[in-house]
């Protein structure tokens, strides 16, 4: 979801992050990269990772941007993120990404993860010429020394399903259109070294996720955005909401699995067990291409700076 329709959060604790790489460790990228035959292209070394090596990012909250930024967060966790997600709006077909191409510093030298949403123009309107203006934000962003995953038209199954998420993408559930629009911007990303594609569907309407699917090859990272609500589905842990993607389309296709986003809006002790969860899964060979996680928070006014 984007930062504009979810209600406000607070901080995940520090805690919750198992327990982060010590200077005497390997790095996030040959922790991560040890655990499998895939690995995350780009990551920064000695970003924050989890003991069992999941490395993790944020999707900080730009309304508090004074207060919660890569920087704070690394200062309060004692690591720095391996990615920063935010968000950018395709209005027209003469999007330039202006909304979002100043933020390279704001990454602070993590992957950045510019989720780029197509809530201005249908499928068909992302032609080559709009695809490579999608595109050259991301070559933006490189020119920063800067990797990118390239979320184009993340949660496609909820923003285009007529009632489930605003602002909704106009394309609608034309599949086809769809793949074609994925495709084009694809072909743009790949001309450029250091721009990764990810595939973000939202984890509801999971049996429906083939329809989305635009093809492995371009694919260079598979992810699921999950937001459990209640402890149950928290009890489930990882297998419970992306056991099906990672096994339906990660593993299946050799990609680097990751989740797109999550966070748990309800009690920190909730929000801890969940973090908790994603990152000591009980039995990790189960799914050998889980690689990274990005939380998403929003800034409670009432609530204290954790992390």
């Amino acid at each position: 979801m984007s930062f504009s329709n979810l209600a406000a959060y607070g901080l995940l604790a520090a805690s919750a992050l198992a327990s982060p790489l010590d200077p005497s460790s390997p790095s996030a990228a040959a922790a991560v990269e040890a655990r499998a035959g895939v690995s995350l292209p780009g990551l920064p070394a000695g970003c924050m990772t989890s003991y069992k090596g999941i490395a993790w990012g944020w999707l900080p909250d730009d309304e508090h941007a004074d207060k919660l930024n890569m920087a704070s967060l690394a200062a309060n966790s004692g690591k720095k993120g391996c990615f920063f997600g935010d968000y950018s709006h395709v209005k027209s077909s003469s999007y330039d990404g202006s909304d979002i191409s100043g933020k390279g510093k704001a990454a602070d030298g993590a992957v950045i993860v510019p989720s780029i949403m197509p809530d201005g123009v249908g499928w068909k309107q992302v032609d080559a010429a709009l695809a490579g203006r999608i595109a050259n934000v991301a070559k933006g962003f490189v020119g920063q020394g800067l990797t990118v995953y390239l979320r184009f038209a993340h949660e496609m199954n909820c923003y285009a399903k007529p009632g489930c998420a605003s602002p909704a993408y106009p394309g609608g559930l034309d599949y086809g259109a769809y793949k074609t629009a994925w495709v084009n911007v694809a072909k743009e990303c790949h001309k450029i070294k250091g721009c990764y594609l990810m595939w973000s569907p939202n984890a509801n309407d999971q049996d429906q996720l083939g329809n989305w699917w635009p093809g492995a090859e371009y694919v260079d990272i598979v992810a699921l955005d999950s937001y459990p609500r209640d402890q149950a589905k928290i009890e489930q842990g990882f297998a419970g909401s992306f056991g099906k993607a990672h096994d339906g389309f990660a593993k299946k296709y050799n990609k680097p699995f990751m989740i797109g986003e999550t966070g748990f809006a309800g009690s920190q002790a909730l929000k801890t067990d969940w973090v908790r969860r994603l990152t000591n899964v009980d039995d990790l060979s189960k799914y050998p291409n889980y690689k990274g996680a990005m939380w998403f928070e929003y800034v409670s006014t009432h609530l204290p700076l954790f992390c």
